[in-house]
């Protein structure tokens, strides 16, 4: 059992080590009882070497529970089974101190004194219950222990799941705006365009950023800014004049980290909804700013007349990935804020940077 955080320090070592745990216990129980037992007479050296006469028969029964009946039936679940073991085990190492009381203890030390039958039940009854005392310490440090080593156990499991699922629904929006780009840069092509050959180079940045900037669990808000930037770029040489985009970047970009691809999916979400029809009255707004480490996001982008179906402007693969992204890796740190009406889609996220 770790008493002291484990250091590279000899006092550490000492103090963590299980054999020195278990040396000091028995030393300790037996100058406690031998001095409680000693008050009457005053004779501590007698019953010093009475508790050592008995050690032998209280060390079977508590290694015998700890380290046999409980990874056996107790760690198993088989709470009858081994409360009869339990009950048994208790039972025959007290018949067993008896006799070592009858037959060494009594006619050494205490010669004056009448004999009580070996195996008389009230005598076995009471050395049962002096071994039941025995047992309450180390019996309840050693579940103790496997509770402790079970919740870290389940603390490590769920933790391994988060970041499983985190690692999941990242991998997710990479494919997902992959596609929606590829898309962007074949009708380009089928069109013929110069532009496609800048396409091609800013999809490259996004690319190298996606594959070596968003490994870890936090990037600098400037470089998720900036591939946002990239994006946008991309969508301005697909659609041309046919979407009026406006964006307003403001507050220190340089000194926040913000979990990667979380602003990109909103983006992206307000391109493809106002896209919808090109009906040559297409609007975004967008307003990004970090103050006092926090974050805040507001998109507003319109809703052509030929998309009548809400429920396909508030989906999508993207926006339903990034909310539960926001709920793993912010919880209770954001506020999302998504309302839509027949004109306009309007997202305000307000984000507690880590």
């Amino acid at each position: 059992m770790k008493i002291i955080a484990p250091e590279n320090s000899w006092l550490s070592k000492i103090v963590n080590n299980r054999l020195v745990q278990h040396l000091t216990y028995w030393i300790i129980f037996v100058l406690f009882f031998a001095y409680a037992w000693g008050t009457f007479d005053a004779n501590y050296i007698k019953t010093v070497k009475v508790e050592l006469i008995n050690l032998p028969v209280k060390i079977l029964l508590v290694y015998a529970v700890i380290y046999a009946l409980y990874p056996m039936f107790l760690y198993k679940g088989k709470i009858w089974q081994f409360l009869f073991c339990l009950l048994a085990l208790i039972s025959f190492t007290a018949v067993l101190q008896r006799i070592t009381d009858n037959l060494i203890i009594v006619d050494l030390f205490f010669p004056k004194w009448q004999k009580a039958p070996t195996f008389s039940f009230s005598q076995i009854v009471r050395s049962a219950v002096n071994l039941g005392a025995v047992l309450a310490l180390p019996m309840t440090v050693k579940l103790m222990e496997y509770l402790a080593k079970i919740q870290q156990n389940e603390q490590i499991l769920a933790k391994e799941k988060l970041e499983a699922e985190l690692i999941f629904l990242k991998n997710q929006v990479q494919p997902h705006f992959l596609f929606n780009t590829l898309n962007s840069l074949y009708s380009l092509i089928l069109k013929k365009s110069d532009q496609s050959l800048d396409v091609i180079l800013k999809l490259s940045d996004l690319l190298r950023y996606m594959l070596y900037e968003t490994n870890t669990t936090q990037v600098d808000v400037r470089k998720e800014v900036d591939s946002i930037k990239s994006y946008m770029d991309l969508e301005k040489i697909r659609y041309g004049d046919r979407i009026d985009v406006s964006l307003n970047i403001w507050g220190d970009l340089d000194s926040n980290l913000i979990a990667p691809m979380i602003i990109l999916p909103f983006i992206e979400n307000s391109f493809k909804h106002s896209a919808k029809g090109l009906d040559k009255n297409a609007w975004i707004t967008i307003e990004l700013g970090v103050k006092a480490n926090k974050l805040v996001l507001k998109i507003e982008n319109s809703i052509p007349k030929v998309s009548s179906n809400q429920d396909s402007v508030a989906g999508g693969i993207g926006l339903q990935n990034v909310k539960r992204r926001l709920s793993l890796i912010y919880p209770e740190k954001h506020e999302l804020k998504i309302n839509h009406t027949e004109e306009s889609y309007n997202v305000h996220l307000n984000l507690k940077l880590l």
